[in-house]
C-alpha cells in the first residue's frame, strides 16, 4: 500500500518543547539503530528496511535542527523529501 499524503506542520516551540522533540527523535533513532543491528543477526525485518528508517529519522532530526537555526523552510523541506520519498513498503521477513 502506498501512502502519498505528507504532513506539513508549522510549530512555534519553547526551548523545553524543542528539547523534548529533539530528545524524542534521538531516542527513536537509537531504537531504530538497535533494530538494524538485530536484523543483521537475522531478527525482525530486513536490514535494508531498518537502514532506510534510520536515514529517514536522521534526516528528520537534522531538518528540525536546521529549521530551529533559521534555515529556509522550503530548502529544508526539499532536502528532506529527497531523503524520504512519499512512501515505502514494509518488507516481509
Amino acid at each position: 500500500m502506498l501512502n502519498t499524503h505528507r504532513k506539513d506542520i508549522h510549530l512555534s516551540l519553547s526551548p523545553d518543547q524543542y528539547g523534548d522533540l529533539t530528545s524524542a527523535l534521538e531516542t527513536h533513532l537509537n531504537g531504530l539503530h538497535q533494530f538494524a543491528k538485530e536484523s543483521a543477526l537475522g531478527f525482525g525485518l530486513e536490514t535494508t528496511y531498518w537502514s532506510h528508517r534510520v536515514a529517514e529519522v536522521q534526516g528528520l532530526l537534522e531538518a528540525v535542527h536546521r529549521l530551529a537555526a533559521g534555515e529556509n523552510p522550503d530548502a529544508v523541506n526539499q532536502d528532506l523529501q529527497r531523503l524520504s520519498p512519499d512512501s515505502h513498503e514494509h518488507p516481509h521477513s
